[in-house]
């Protein structure tokens, strides 16, 4: 299962820099896929751990954003989650979506 940090849901917003962050995660196993809300993404303090847990709770084993700080680096690797990092700004999910395989 792969989570896409997103700054909206659909599948033409762009994937957002800031995995902490980002209003949006895009979910895919290949076959279903859906939007969750990071209901942590305004919050002021520990904030990656929160989220990763939320991610792990989804079965994410892979994450594609941009930006990962180190409590998210550690959170996500205690969790068995890989970072897939793009540096693209304003990259769509659609076209994360074109270059991954499942």
């Amino acid at each position: 299962m792969i989570a896409i940090s997103a700054t909206d849901k659909k599948l033409t917003a762009p994937m957002d820099l800031r995995f902490g962050r980002a209003p949006y995660f895009f979910i895919s196993d290949g076959e279903e896929s859906r939007f969750i809300v990071n209901p942590y993404c305004h919050e002021e303090t520990d904030v990656a751990p929160r989220v990763v847990k939320l991610l792990s709770e989804a079965k994410v084993d892979k994450l594609i954003t941009g930006e990962v700080g180190p409590k998210a680096h550690t959170s996500l690797y205690k969790n068995r989650i890989q970072i897939i990092m793009l540096d693209e700004e304003r990259i769509k999910i659609s076209q994360v979506l074109r270059k991954i395989k499942f």
